[in-house]
């Protein structure tokens, strides 16, 4: 009965559709992870920054190189806007978030999920087009033996 106890924090990633297990990371209060891909119309590289806070997750900061479609255009109160070389950075966000749902490109985003300096691409665990979500759980044992592919 002791496996069926759920209390390793976790970062999961499921099929949007069945709620499946692809993947998961360990993760504790304030684990950082991010998600970069290429925006669809700009085809320059973004980048969202998250932790993990409570049961949630936290996005703190978005790096970006053109304005437009989708991408912020300023900072809401509190956050900061600032300009780095070629890329905009609004940092000092506080948008939390139940679960983030994400739909995988087919041909140029090349969604990647950065964590503790390594990187995977969603493609190596959902198919491109498809759509996962991604959030906060505690697992059991049994949960993380068939919870998908381990990632760091």
């Amino acid at each position: 009965m002791f496996s069926m106890v759920p209390f390793f924090t976790s970062v999961v990633i499921e099929d949007g559709k069945t709620g499946k297990p692809l993947a998961f990371f360990d993760a504790k209060e304030d684990s950082e992870f991010s998600i970069e891909y290429i925006h669809s119309i700009h085809k320059t590289p973004v980048r969202e920054i998250y932790h993990v806070h409570h049961e949630e997750i936290l996005q703190t900061e978005m790096r970006f190189q053109e304005f437009g479609v989708g991408m912020p255009s300023g900072a809401a109160e509190g956050e900061v806007f600032a300009q780095k070389g070629e890329n905009y950075i609004l940092s000092n966000m506080k948008r939390t978030f139940p679960s983030l749902d994400i739909r995988i490109g087919q041909i140029i985003a090349n969604h990647t999920l950065l964590l503790n300096g390594n990187k995977y691409p969603f493609s190596a665990f959902s198919e491109k087009g498809s759509w996962v979500s991604i959030k906060v759980e505690k697992l059991n044992v049994w949960q993380r033996l068939i919870g998908g592919k381990k990632l760091g």
